[in-house]
């Protein structure tokens, strides 16, 4: 039983609140930063266009 409160002040105590919001923010970054990338590297595919060769 005492470990369970243990747990339950930890959730409730700022730092931690802090710290998970930190945490979700900096995952959150990540992804949308991969997005843009990947949505930068399609373009990038669509706009190429392959050179004729003479033949």
């Amino acid at each position: 039983m005492k470990r369970n409160s243990f747990i339950i002040e930890l959730i409730k105590s700022p730092p931690f609140r802090i710290l998970i919001i930190l945490a979700l923010l900096i995952i959150l970054g990540v992804i949308i930063a991969n997005r843009k990338e990947k949505s930068i590297r399609l373009k990038e595919d669509v706009l190429y266009v392959q050179p004729k060769t003479d033949e």
